[in-house]
């Protein structure tokens, strides 16, 4: 059974309208007019409940798990552990980790395009006509100790046209200048990695690996040559922080002084500005104990602006889990886990911090990716 819901802004006044509904019975997908933004929820590991949210930035409308709506002939569901959502060249891709493949629709009405075959997908980019997307290859927990992958799929035909062997565990991906970088996190068959992986995209054969920090995991570009690189951390003895690599050099930069103590637990890139939500009391594994921060970093004044999560309108927010911000900095999602098994929630917030909704979300809430019309 799906659960479609509608909510309007707070400025408007919230309602909500709720109803189970069997597959012969989905509505039809509202038709996008306007810009909407598409919310991944991940699901729970083997649930096979990954599912697809949008907000509709003219009417504040959310529409919670539209992709069985969009397609009532497709026998399954979206699939199992949505891991990266993305969007190019009118198509959504939907990176499923647990189902080993690529889902990929229509951008718009949602319809199933085709499905891709990659194995453990991670995280997902594009440039040139093709989507780059990073795979752990079959790792597993326990397992044998084997490389990551990054696999090259054309975005036309959707077929396969290559694979680089990386690193361990590989995560985060960015296309910069005819470059592909990847973030090798490792942790799962050994220890953690800690190197950066260079391919070149016309080639495409690895360059070279540069070593960054452990357990490097995301990876977001300020526009202006620089890669902006988390890393969790090791959960016990090495916090977790955020690396500046420079794309011109090669190179680490020295990081400012007020970069030393960011937590980062998610973060992306709104225009010149990188946005990271963390968790000062990351080490405290007590429920409830959680002290998490909005920073707001202006790469091109290389200042930051720090907002602790309580004082703003997601206040109520539990463990927030990802963040967009939208290229003027006028609206902000924050999404929320819960309890990592019953539904999320996005808040909705204006420039100014302040609520402006609160929707349902499915569960897992974690990726955004962002439809221009």
């Amino acid at each position: 059974m799906k659960k479609i819901i509608t909510a309007t802004l707070l400025s408007a006044g919230i309602t909500a309208g709720c109803s189970d509904i069997g597959r012969d019975s989905l509505p039809d997908i509202p038709p996008a007019g306007s810009d909407r933004l598409y919310i991944l929820n991940e699901g729970k590991m083997g649930m096979n409940n990954a599912s697809i949210d949008f907000y509709d930035f003219a009417d504040g409308s959310y529409t919670s798990d539209a992709f069985p709506a969009a397609n009532p002939d497709v026998a399954l569901e979206l699939g199992d552990t949505g891991n990266d959502i993305g969007i190019y060249d009118g198509k959504l891709w939907v990176v499923l980790n647990g189902s080993d493949l690529v889902e990929v629709m229509d951008a718009i009405t949602m319809e199933h395009i085709g499905t891709v075959d990659i194995p453990s997908g991670r995280d997902i980019t594009f440039s040139g006509g093709c989507a780059y997307i990073t795979s752990w290859a079959g790792a597993y927990y326990g397992g044998e100790l084997r490389n990551g992958a990054v696999y090259r799929v054309d975005t036309d035909d959707l077929s396969i046209s290559g694979s680089v062997d990386v690193g361990y565990q590989p995560e985060g991906i960015a296309a910069v200048d005819g470059k592909i970088y990847v973030a090798n996190s490792g942790g799962v068959t050994d220890g953690y990695d800690n190197r950066l992986s260079i391919i070149d995209e016309k080639s495409f054969t690895l360059e070279r690996n540069v070593e960054i920090a452990v357990n490097i995991c995301d990876i977001v570009s300020d526009g202006n040559g620089r890669l902006w690189i988390s890393s969790p951390g090791d959960y016990y003895s090495v916090h977790s922080g955020i690396h500046i690599f420079d794309t011109a050099t090669g190179s680490i930069l020295a990081p400012p002084d007020w970069l030393d103590d960011v937590r980062v637990s998610s973060m992306c890139s709104s225009g010149s500005h990188i946005w990271v939500i963390g968790n000062e009391n990351e080490w405290d594994y007590t429920p409830g104990s959680g002290r998490y921060i909005i920073y707001n970093i202006d790469t091109e004044e290389m200042s930051i602006a720090r907002t602790e999560l309580a004082e703003t309108g997601a206040a109520a927010a539990e463990v927030p889990y990802g963040i967009w911000v939208s290229a003027d900095g006028d609206s902000i999602f924050i999404s929320d886990s819960g309890d990592y098994i019953n539904p999320g929630t996005i808040f909705a917030l204006d420039r100014e911090l302040s609520l402006t909704g609160r929707f349902s979300a499915g569960v897992n809430p974690g990726h955004f990716a962002f439809l221009s019309m």
